[in-house]
């Protein structure tokens, strides 16, 4: 069994006491498992029948020797407590209880081996999660096609609503900047369906009118939940970024802070430039004063989930940044707000 299986049967371990149980023969086969193990190995007991254990798991040991093998020689119950195990990417402490099974005739014919173990495997958290985002891509790509058509319907009203109402200054402003958005997320749309955020390029982005527009399509809904927004655009170089997926990033935020004040409060976007390791970025800085963010991982980012969407916003806004080069930082207390800070390269080096 190859170091992949290996890894799963020690990651599945993880958080909680479960006991994994298999038996062997008297030369360390596999007789049967358990269904936990069966659906960690993807096989069931029949396809791992006469495979040597330690093929499967890490070789189970105590004072140095095969602790199975002692218990099978000896006839005598073996308990191995905090047994450490390690793999290419972490490590397992287990308690293993091993006990001679006999036949009819008093014989032993082989022993059953129980683990119940605490794994601490770092990549298995990253799998895990790259699970739930497999099938985010997956629900991302049905509705990408899905919305494609009420897209064109919403364009047709747009352009009616324009024509219509001509003379209504505000209005042909809103009207022209959603065609122009439609317009473009049907193409983006497109380009999702065939490629990666790494494949669409950087380009020379002034931060200033996506700002600016952002700013103007954020207003109505922010006027709506009486919060007041400040919106305070600092000089800073042009970013190296494409330039849907900048305002996709920013906006990501900016809804989530309007959404963690659903009774009103204070939004404040700013931006300034800064230094780091010899490279230049813009940083657009995102503040609330909302309820603040709770359940995130070592990124400070919420763990994705089925609810709502929460947390694939900024897990996207993250991704956006990271192919150009950026990053991300959250800085969240409970009722105290949040405030993000989004680094984009600029493509100036400094000595």
């Amino acid at each position: 069994m190859n170091a992949l299986a290996q890894l799963d049967i020690i990651s599945h371990m993880k958080n909680m006491k479960i006991h994994y149980i298999f038996s062997v023969d008297r030369k360390l086969r596999i007789n049967s498992c358990s269904k936990e193990l069966e659906e960690i190995l993807r096989k069931p007991s029949s396809e791992v029948q006469g495979i040597l254990y330690h093929k499967i798991i890490p070789r189970i040991k105590k004072d140095g020797r095969d602790a199975v093998a002692q218990a099978l020689k000896n006839g005598k119950a073996v308990i191995v407590r905090e047994h450490h195990s390690t793999c290419f990417c972490g490590h397992t402490t287990a308690d293993i209880h091993i006990t001679p099974v006999k036949d009819k005739t008093g014989k032993i014919s082989g022993a059953d081996v129980s683990i119940e173990g605490y794994p601490g495997c770092v990549i298995w958290e990253r799998l895990k999660q790259s699970e739930r985002f497999i099938d985010m891509g997956k629900i991302s790509a049905t509705f990408a096609h899905g919305v494609r058509s009420p897209l064109n319907a919403i364009k047709g009203a747009v352009v009616y609503l324009r024509k219509k109402y001509a003379n209504e200054e505000k209005l042909i402003e809103f009207t022209n900047i959603m065609e122009e958005e439609i317009s473009r997320l049907d193409n983006f749309i497109a380009k999702f369906l065939s490629t990666t955020i790494s494949d669409q390029g950087l380009t020379e982005t002034d931060l200033i009118p996506v700002l600016k527009k952002i700013e103007t399509l954020t207003s109505l809904q922010a006027q709506s939940r009486n919060i007041q927004t400040f919106f305070e655009n600092g000089y800073t170089a042009p970013v190296m970024i494409n330039s849907f997926y900048l305002e996709h990033a920013i906006l990501n935020v900016i809804n989530n802070a309007i959404d963690a004040m659903p009774s009103g409060g204070r939004l404040a976007v700013k931006t300034e430039s800064k230094i780091s390791s010899g490279s230049e970025f813009a940083v657009i800085e995102i503040s609330d004063t909302g309820s603040g963010m709770m359940g995130n991982n070592k990124d400070g980012i919420p763990g994705p989930s089925k609810k709502q969407g929460k947390g694939l916003g900024l897990f996207i806004t993250r991704e956006i940044l990271r192919s150009c080069g950026g990053h991300l930082e959250i800085n969240s207390k409970r009722d105290l707000g949040t405030t993000v800070k989004l680094y984009i390269p600029t493509g100036q080096i400094n000595d």
